[in-house]
């Protein structure tokens, strides 16, 4: 049964409000202090609390305010010996649930006290409607902060535009792919997006109903491939065939872009250099077997040679091709060992002897006495040197000069070859490393190669976590420079 606080300094009170309601099997308990009373009704759980107006030595009101701050569910009751309007009102707007006048009779308290379960039921109903409110806008909240981490952690733009063409959500990244500045939800969108993005969403949009069908599109943003992306609109189901907005997806497909058009040209490329020397060779071989066209032994011969000197650029070009898919793909398999770097340049300068005797190309090789050893695959150092080394020869003028220099230090061996020849003009530098890449001038017409040296070597060096560069002036030469660790046993 429910439990009753009666605080009175009048002791016939407490006594007839005792007999009153014992009767019906309430709990109730009495104090004549203010103070006291205050006390009981915060510690304990009482569903009734009666309040004299008049205490000895608190005021009714300011008892009624101190539990009600405390516990406001207590259904309190203030008991006036005098009874006044505006004392009244004021207890109603401190939270009283009657102000009940005396003398007190069983009907009234039974009345009063019926009235006050009703209201005291009525305001617990509402504080866990409150509660319950609360849980689910904090779930909500949650959901909905979840909700919005997971698509800003996506790489991917998303907007969501409801049937109307407003903007109901989007992430940041869908601004990035978008190139805007701001958006804001509610604001109509298709006014903001490109022309070919708003065709897109408007097909949706202006449907006549749900469709599983994905529209996909590709875009350029900003100009000059600067940004390009990838669009992907569908329907968001609602309930039968009907559809509540659409979603759109947008994705910066621009490094593929480029990736598609590097690949293209190299494929260009590949195809034009390996049709070049075909083209010679049939060329030579149709004349060869043309029986109308009189050739003498001499120039049968040297027909046979320039052939044959085509397909071994031939096989070059596949090999260095092959090489660099190797290194692309981390397929090479390396055997390590120990290298005197200065023995791999004796070896290259012993081997490219002749040639440089012809162009009578003076040779020099500047070395400490102590040289570092570095951890490497011979046959890939062999390839660094002899390619520098090569070009260093091709690219040089007759009686000029290269100058092989071996120097170490503290972390790297630094091996630089420079040479006295054509130099390379401020236009080409920048190309040099690129697949393909000759210099074209009346000074490099007859010189044979793949155009692949360069992008090789400096893959074998960035391989081994080396540095390579270079210096050159046009008409004064070139000076290329190697750095690769040293080996620290």
């Amino acid at each position: 049964m429910a439990s009753i606080l009666i605080i009175d300094n009048e002791h016939p009170i407490r006594k007839d409000i005792y007999t009153f309601l014992t009767r019906d099997g309430y709990d109730i308990r009495t104090t004549f202090n203010g103070a006291e009373g205050i006390e009981l009704a915060i510690t304990n759980d009482f569903e009734f609390v009666m309040i004299e107006q008049k205490l000895s030595d608190y005021d009714g009101l300011k008892v009624l305010q101190s539990i009600k701050q405390v516990k406001p569910e207590t259904v309190c009751f203030i008991i006036a010996s005098e009874p006044c309007y505006e004392i009244a009102v004021e207890a109603a707007n401190l939270g009283a649930c009657s102000y009940v006048p005396k003398p007190l009779s069983y009907e009234g308290l039974s009345f009063h006290l019926s009235k006050g379960a009703k209201h005291r039921q009525l305001y617990i109903e509402a504080r866990n409607l409150r509660r319950e409110r609360y849980n689910n806008l904090l779930e909500l909240s949650r959901e909905k902060s979840m909700f919005k981490t997971v698509l800003n952690s996506i790489n991917g733009g998303v907007l969501v535009i409801n049937s109307d063409g407003a903007l109901v959500y989007f992430n940041n990244a869908s601004l990035v792919n978008l190139n805007l500045d701001n958006l804001e939800p509610g604001e109509p969108i298709l006014k903001k997006l490109p022309p070919q993005i708003i065709k897109q969403v408007s097909e949706y949009i202006l449907a006549d109903k749900f469709t599983s069908k994905v529209s996909e599109i590709e875009l350029e943003i900003i100009p000059n491939n600067k940004l390009y992306i990838q669009s992907v609109c569908s329907h968001i189901p609602r309930n039968n065939d009907n559809f509540s907005g659409v979603v759109l997806v947008t994705r910066n497909i621009t490094q593929k872009r480029e990736i598609e058009q590097v690949k293209s040209q190299f494929v260009s490329m590949v195809a034009h250099e390996l049709k070049s020397p075909l083209v010679a060779v049939e060329g030579f071989l149709q004349i060869l077997q043309n029986p109308e066209i009189k050739l003498t032994d001499e120039k049968k011969d040297e027909f046979i040679k320039r052939s044959s000197e085509r397909v071994k650029s031939l096989f070059q070009l596949v090999n260095d091709l092959l090489d660099i898919s190797r290194m692309d793909k981390k397929e090479k398999y390396r055997e390590l060992e120990v290298i005197n770097f200065l023995e791999v340049v004796q070896s290259t300068v012993n081997l490219f002897e002749l040639e440089f005797k012809k162009k009578n190309i003076l040779v020099k090789i500047n070395a400490d006495e102590k040289i570092p050893m570095i951890k490497a695959e011979r046959l890939e150092i062999s390839r660094i040197v002899s390619n520098l080394f090569s070009n260093a020869i091709k690219y040089n003028k007759t009686d000029g000069e290269i100058i092989i220099s071996l120097f170490g230090n503290e972390n790297y061996l630094n091996f630089s070859i420079e040479d006295k020849g054509i130099g390379i003009k401020d236009t080409d530098k920048p190309k040099v490393f690129q697949e393909f890449f000759r210099a074209l001038n009346k000074q490099t017409r007859n010189v044979s190669g793949t155009g692949l040296g360069l992008t090789i070597v400096k893959r074998i060096v960035e391989s081994y976590h080396g540095k390579i560069n270079f210096e050159s002036e046009y008409g004064t030469g070139t000076k290329f420079n190697v750095k690769l660790p040293i080996f620290k046993n």
